[in-house]
């Protein structure tokens, strides 16, 4: 909708309360000149604000971490960072589908704005990326903002109640949310030269709209919603520019926005502290970014296979899994237990909320173990394909193969996974005393293995994923200047349309070993020590397992070592793992494969499959190239510098 700019008797009634004025960039938006007050001070001045506004300011129920606050001085501008999170030379804004339809709740209970400690500078820019919802306080003229509409529970099918008061959990019913955040600048200029701004003079005030924005800022290690009013000029647009719809437009290109989100939460993961961080971590930012989301908590084992394959798939098209890497596991093998699984690997993206001990997923697609910042991540991801893998074993392949999205490993690796879940309460630190045991006896781990090489040198290697790294890179960054072009471009991905056809095994375990596969040297298979095959490159926050490992290239990366290899070369090895500069020992076979069958030698052992026990036997698997919807920051795994090293 087009609409005229404010009217300057609407822009008059305001001219006694203190707002920044900014402006529009290719960037974010810039704050111009710093506010006035001509009557009372600053707290009178919040006061005024607050209630005499044409529209009072509906919010969402206050939680115990005070989710919603105003922005304090420069605070909203420090860039997106996170201890927790992996850092990238080349970071560039998650791009959204425009969707301004985000709806307030104005049954929900109202909270008044903290006092604001001082003004924004003059030239600081907030990011579209760090933007998750725009509307009009002082509505234009002849138009109506949709959060004025008494009837919004009727419109969005929000609840008013967040929470059970009996028992502390959500109800059933939809939540209106939202979430997510990019980096923040500050660009050089003079604070004082408010008179030198654009839209400083009070006669131009017919050229500005009463916006409130929220937006995402760093708080500690985490990140929280905020809102911050501003007067907001045309002059980057022109007079008819509807600029709510400019600033969600631009905030959420390529993505899609008002997302309806089915959060499945194990409320034992996390050494128990999984629903507490979502509730109070990530539930902010999903609402803040008005995403509808419901909420399924498991009860018992596998409870998440069930919820997947009963859920109704045309109510969600997300399922965000609020734990470790084992419900993300559980639900999409749920999805393929589907008699409709390929409509339902078409509609619903997968993702992780890192609430758990193990958050690989979070670390590789959303380049944070922050759940907060995770959170962020999903509202502002684009959807993405990516290779599953399928598993089969004599004690169930006829019935149904396990589908594995990020690891399958053997011997040491997986031994020190799975038999030191007695001691799960030390968090990551049992799977490195596990290493360090195994690796001091020298355990061996003889077995017979044959592959299907997809790239079997290390300099192979390298060739496969400069070749698909540097393609999606030109496809997404250089080839393309027009938006519409690179949504196009970013879209592919996800209009892959799955039919049951990909479901079909190339090399059903009941057919044996294809003859043009091959066979492992034996006198590295019987001294096996480490056996590790995945799909994405992080294995935990601080193990970059593959760094070689993409999306969709349509191949799984193998990593083996010789358990004679002396300990004085194992322990750098492994110590390499943060950095991923462990594939490059001569020690460490690295290969990209197809598929491939392990058959072992011992009596007593087991499999790790995306964490999960699995039993001693063979074990064949191969890729099904981008069977599974995601949701990727940028568009792509973390950036692991594998083409520098």
């Amino acid at each position: 909708m087009n609409l005229p700019p404010s009217s300057p008797r609407t822009l008059s009634s305001i001219k006694d309360r203190s707002f920044n004025r900014a402006t529009l960039t290719d960037d974010g938006i810039m704050i111009t000149s710093q506010g006035h007050s001509t009557s009372g001070g600053r707290g009178d001045l919040q006061s005024k604000h607050f209630h005499g506004c044409n529209h009072s300011v509906s919010s969402f129920q206050s939680t115990p971490s005070s989710c919603f606050e105003t922005t304090s001085l420069i605070s909203c501008v420090t860039c997106l960072s996170d201890n927790n999170s992996v850092e990238h030379r080349n970071r560039r804004h998650s791009n959204h589908s425009t969707d301004t339809a985000g709806l307030l709740n104005e049954d929900l209970e109202e909270i008044p704005y903290s006092s604001v400690n001082g003004k924004l500078m003059v030239n600081t820019v907030i990011p579209y990326g760090r933007i998750l919802y725009a509307k009009y306080l002082e509505n234009p003229y002849g138009y109506r903002d949709s959060s004025s509409n008494g009837s919004a529970n009727e419109e969005t099918g929000i609840s008013p109640q967040l929470e059970d008061p009996a028992t502390g959990n959500p109800p059933a019913s939809q939540t209106k949310s939202g979430d997510d955040v990019v980096g923040a600048q500050t660009l050089n200029g003079d604070d004082n030269r408010d008179s030198s701004a654009p839209g400083a003079d009070v006669e131009d005030d017919d050229n500005y709209q009463l916006i409130e924005i929220t937006f995402a800022k760093p708080r500690r290690h985490d990140v929280v919603p905020k809102r911050l009013t501003l007067l907001i000029s045309h002059y980057s647009t022109s007079p008819e520019t509807n600029v709510v719809e400019e600033i969600m437009g631009r905030s959420y290109k390529n993505a899609k926005s008002n997302r309806s989100i089915l959060v499945i939460i194990n409320p034992h993961g996390g050494q128990g502290k999984a629903k507490k961080l979502f509730m109070t971590k990530c539930r902010p930012i999903l609402l803040a970014s008005r995403c509808s989301i419901e909420i399924a908590y498991t009860k018992y084992g596998r409870h998440a296979i069930d919820i997947a394959r009963e859920v109704d798939i045309s109510k969600y098209d997300t399922i965000a899994c609020a734990s470790g890497d084992g419900i993300p596991y559980e639900v999409i093998n749920g999805l393929y237990q589907r008699t409709d699984r390929a409509a339902a690997f078409n509609t619903l993206s997968i993702t992780q909320l890192p609430c758990g001990s193990g958050n690989a997923m979070s670390v590789s697609c959303h380049w944070t173990s922050n759940p907060s910042y995770a959170a962020l991540s999903l509202v502002k991801s684009v959807e993405s394909r990516i290779d599953l893998m399928c598993c089969s074993q004599p004690s169930y392949f006829e019935e149904f193969p396990r589908l594995s999205f990020l690891s399958q490993c053997y011997g040491v690796i997986a031994e020190s996974d799975i038999n030191t879940e007695f001691i799960r309460w030390l968090g990551p630190t049992r799977f490195e005393l596990g290493v360090a045991f195994n690796v001091i006896q020298r355990k061996k781990y003889p077995c017979d293995v044959w592959v299907k090489y997809a790239a079997k040198t290390k300099d192979d290697l390298k060739v496969h994923y400069l070749e698909h790294k540097r393609k999606r890179r030109r496809e997404l960054e250089e080839e393309y200047d027009d938006n519409s072009q690179l949504e196009e471009v970013i879209s592919r991905d996800s209009d892959f349309v799955t039919t049951e056809d990909d479901f079909k095994l190339k090399f059903p375990y009941d057919h044996g070993v294809p003859g043009d596969w091959e066979k492992l040297d034996s006198s590295l298979t019987d001294n096996l020590g480490i056996f590790y095959t995945g799909k994405m490159p992080y294995m935990a926050a601080d193990a970059k397992f593959f760094p070689a490992a993409l999306p969709n290239d349509g191949a799984i990366d193998l990593m083996m070592t010789d358990a004679r290899t002396p300990v004085t070369r194992i322990a750098p090895i492994l110590l390499a793992l943060d950095k991923g500069t462990h594939v490059l020992q001569p020690e460490v076979i690295h290969t990209k494969i197809l598929a491939y069958k392990i058959v072992p030698k011992v009596q007593s052992s087991l499999f790790s499959v995306d964490g999960e026990r699995f039993p001693l036997e063979p074990l064949q698997v191969e890729v099904l190239p981008k069977i599974c919807k995601t949701l990727l920051r940028n568009g792509t795994y973390v950036d692991t510098e594998f083409e520098t090293m």
